[in-house]
């Protein structure tokens, strides 16, 4: 009911202001159904009308999980609709872009609530952390891949440029390598690691340390992201290495080191979501260094 009233009011502020014609307020719809359909439930359940079963409550449920992840791409619709950014023929661009960064940002988070909050519980799943990983990392080439080109916009006649291939061929090197992760790890147990995942970070991370771009500051924001992946694929392995050894004992609570690649996965992600093109001219018109 909360969140119902607080919606209200958005809506009521945006009817005022003229402004509901936009990507972030049409989507803003989309979370108002969400919110219209778990109010009706949990109303209908407190009147008795509604019989409270496993499925009702799975469904009530994933609603509310949804609503987590919609409500961030609702904050990155209204960030990018508020500066102007993904217009300009570069729709695809911000997509991968953003779409991307987001993925390695989540992960980390998850990853860091999991090793925080349910760390000896992570030992009782059927398999290793990176199968997990591998699945993000094959989710996210999947989406370079058929994005960097501009999918959404340009003709099926357009010509390919070289940072169209190479920026593809990175999508498609994260698709087989997430892939092959999947494979590998698909009948492992929490024990049994595997380096695949890093491997490939540290891989993509030293292609865009040597990707130059026509802007400077383009180039260092690239800099900065393969940094971050090459120290991720590292201390990732550093951490398979150390734990799977045995030179460091397991225990209830992770070791400093093993927060290592969870800091650099957020980088990352921070990184990319801030080298697309759009918000690099952004930052170069509010003369920001």
């Amino acid at each position: 009911m909360t969140g119902a009233l607080f919606a209200f009011i958005g809506i009521l502020f945006g009817w005022v202001n003229g402004h509901l014609d936009n990507i972030y307020a049409r989507f803003g719809w989309f979370m108002l159904m969400l919110l219209v359909g778990q109010t009706a439930i949990s109303v209908c359940m407190d009147l008795g009308t509604l019989r409270r079963t496993r499925r009702i409550d799975m469904v009530y449920r994933g609603i509310g999980v949804a609503q987590f992840f919609f409500t961030y791409v609702a904050m990155v619709f209204g960030v990018t609709n508020y500066l102007g950014l993904c217009s300009q023929g570069h729709l695809g661009q911000c997509i991968s872009h953003f779409a991307r960064g987001s993925g390695l940002m989540m992960s980390s988070m998850l990853l860091l609530v999991g090793m925080r909050v349910c760390g000896p519980m992570m030992m009782n799943l059927r398999r290793p952390p990176e199968f997990y990983a591998s699945i993000v990392m094959m989710t996210v080439g999947l989406i370079g891949t058929f994005t960097e080109h501009n999918f959404f916009q340009s003709s099926a006649s357009a010509s390919w440029s070289h940072k169209d291939l190479q920026h593809t061929f990175i999508g498609v090197s994260w698709l087989a390598g997430g892939l092959l992760g999947v494979l590998m790890t698909w009948r492992n147990g929490p024990r049994d690691r595997t380096p695949i995942p890093s491997i490939i970070y540290i891989a993509t991370g030293i292609s865009m340390i040597i990707h130059q771009q026509d802007l400077k500051m383009a180039s260092h924001t690239h800099f900065l992201f393969g940094a971050a992946l090459v120290c991720l694929g590292i201390s990732s392995i550093c951490e398979i290495t150390l734990m799977a050894s045995g030179f460091v004992r397991e225990k209830g609570e992770p070791e400093s080191f093993q927060y290592l690649p969870v800091l650099f996965m957020c980088l990352s992600g921070i990184f990319l979501m801030g080298s697309n093109r759009d918000m690099i001219l952004f930052l170069i018109n509010s003369q920001i260094d």
